[in-house]
């Protein structure tokens, strides 16, 4: 048998047992998604890494391929 921990923001205290390989996996599955979504960025909060930038859009994209064309 295996082990979940999983942090959530709720006060919660649950355990579950799940008995089936196939629904362990599934449910493993469901988590990996839900994380991954989690953690995508959306535009809004790509535009905030870019709001208080002192520097103009021309300079930020010469530097951006400046760094790009470098690697």
């Amino acid at each position: 048998m295996g082990q979940i921990t999983i942090e959530i923001p709720q006060k919660v205290n649950r355990n579950y047992r799940i008995v089936s390989e196939d629904s362990a996996q599934a449910v493993l599955s469901k988590l990996e998604i839900l994380v991954e979504n989690e953690n995508k960025l959306d535009g809004d909060e790509i535009l905030r890494l870019w709001a208080d930038r002192q520097e103009s859009v021309e300079e930020i994209a010469r530097d951006l391929r400046r760094k790009s064309n470098a690697h």
